[in-house]
């Protein structure tokens, strides 16, 4: 899998978009990051999830699971911003990032779980496999996130490291 590094702007919700707010107003943005899910039978077009750094895994909607037609495993307790639900954990492919192959990182197949009812909750990207692979900073203050690939993070490590023994 090649890892690129990706800096991504936080973004309003994609109901908020199109609406007027008024300049004074504040509004929230997020951390908003460009997914696509795939299976066996199909593949989605670019979704935005919320990278979500509390979250354990990678929680899916029952539409999106039905849509991939994917698998139902085993039945367990999950919970989240809908508070705890019956969910059911599978396997998703996971491509991260948009623009094709030069600006994407497919993770392949990895652990998801969907609810066993429909929830109006965001598709989250948790910790696993994201934080596993990239160094994540989020910037509150400049409202961007960036995804810095570990071999980077290490490399550059190991050059400090070398560096100090001369």
């Amino acid at each position: 899998m090649k890892k690129l590094t990706f800096t991504f702007k936080y973004s309003l919700p994609p109901g908020l978009r199109k609406k007027k707010i008024p300049n004074k107003e504040k509004v929230l943005t997020y951390p908003l990051i460009p997914v696509r899910f795939y299976s066996k039978t199909g593949k989605t077009t670019v979704i935005e999830a919320l990278l979500d750094s509390g979250s354990d895994m990678i929680h899916i909607n029952k539409s999106l699971a039905s849509f991939l037609n994917l698998p139902k495993g085993k039945k367990i307790e999950s919970g989240g911003m809908g508070g705890k639900y019956i969910a059911y954990e599978t396997k998703v492919g996971l491509i991260l990032g948009r623009g094709g192959k030069t600006r994407e990182t497919d993770f392949g197949y990895v652990n998801a779980v969907f609810p066993e009812e429909e929830l109006d909750v965001p598709i989250l990207i948790g910790r696993f496999p994201v934080f596993q692979e990239f160094q994540v900073v989020f910037e509150e203050y400049k409202k961007r996130f960036k995804l810095i690939p570990k071999e980077e993070i290490l490399e550059k490590q190991k050059k400090k490291s070398t560096g100090k023994r001369k």
